[in-house]
């Protein structure tokens, strides 16, 4: 059995998988399963992952299945994952060379670790510099990824690798007629238990594009505002952290109006009663905000 699966979730991404196979085959270290799940593409996709396996330069799981979103492709992945450890490379990004030999090293400190999920570093861009020129702090061994991200100001643009046994114990909930559920809903979970392993090589490249982030994740709201509202509403109960907590009971107000169609009444979470006001003024915000919004869009969209 392979050490690691490298999963990979797809919709008609099929040009975009080529920069990401190629990544793989060049691997140091080829101890690991390429899964990708396909989440019902009609590009061709089937057929290009097809020429790839009949190569036979590294190990592949594909695997189609109906269209529901990435969150659903991720449950369906770690429902048939079998190796030790696990790792999400998105078809659009792809590894630098020494990625998975750099991943299975970090991994060999933590296995004796009952408290630690996995280990996790920046995302990079291509030159090898981290996104957004901030990497993992140093001097820091151990955090859970909201530490990394709100005591330590990384940027939520991350690497992680998990112990399968642990990330397994997780799904994602999934609502009729959404196909979206924030990263986030799980990893804030996990946050209640375990840490990572903080390191500092790059692995992952993200070719990250500047323009539109913003304005799509309001469409993700609008159209998934059920799997938003869970989330924020989980959030304000699971987080430590003052800012994160209010900022999500600022957000599950403003949501609360599309999935209820009214305004919060009563609620006994106090959080929530403090940030009304400002919520109200998000409401705004979505209220101008344009329907719409693409599958790619809501399969590719990074946390």
């Amino acid at each position: 059995m392979y050490s690691l699966t490298v999963f990979t979730p797809t919709y008609n991404r099929r040009d975009c998988l080529k920069k990401c196979y190629q990544s793989l085959v060049e691997q140091t270290n080829r101890d690991f399963v390429w899964q990708i799940i396909d989440d019902g593409s009609c590009d061709g996709t089937q057929e290009l992952i097809a020429s790839y396996i009949a190569e036979g330069k590294i190990a592949i799981d594909y695997r189609w299945k109906e269209n529901g979103g990435k969150a659903s492709a991720i449950n369906c992945s770690l429902e048939i994952t079998e190796t030790p450890l696990w790792v999400c490379l998105d078809s659009d990004d792809y590894f630098f060379p020494e990625a998975v030999e750099i991943m299975l090293k970090v991994c060999k400190d933590i296995w004796d670790k009952n408290n630690v999920c996995g280990a996790i570093t920046a995302r990079s861009n291509a030159d090898g510099t981290a996104m957004h020129g901030v990497n993992m702090p140093k001097g820091v061994d151990y955090a859970t990824q909201l530490d990394i991200r709100y005591k330590y100001n990384i940027p939520a643009e991350y690497a992680q690798v998990y112990k399968t046994e642990v990330i397994k114990k997780y799904r994602f909930p999934l609502y009729p007629g959404e196909k979206f559920v924030t990263e986030s809903w799980m990893q804030d979970q996990i946050d209640t238990e375990y840490v990572f392993k903080l390191f500092r090589e790059p692995v992952m490249v993200c070719e990250y594009l500047p323009s539109g982030l913003t304005n799509n994740y309001w469409k993700l709201i609008r159209n998934n505002p059920k799997g938003f509202l869970d989330f924020y509403s989980q959030r304000t109960r699971l987080c430590k952290l003052l800012i994160p907590r209010f900022t999500a009971a600022m957000m599950y107000n403003a949501v609360y109006s599309l999935v209820k169609k009214e305004e919060v009444k009563k609620c006994n979470n106090f959080m929530i009663k403090m940030a009304y006001l400002p919520g109200k003024a998000v409401k705004h915000k979505l209220n101008k905000t344009n329907w719409g919004g693409t599958q790619e869009e809501e399969t590719s969209f990074k946390n």
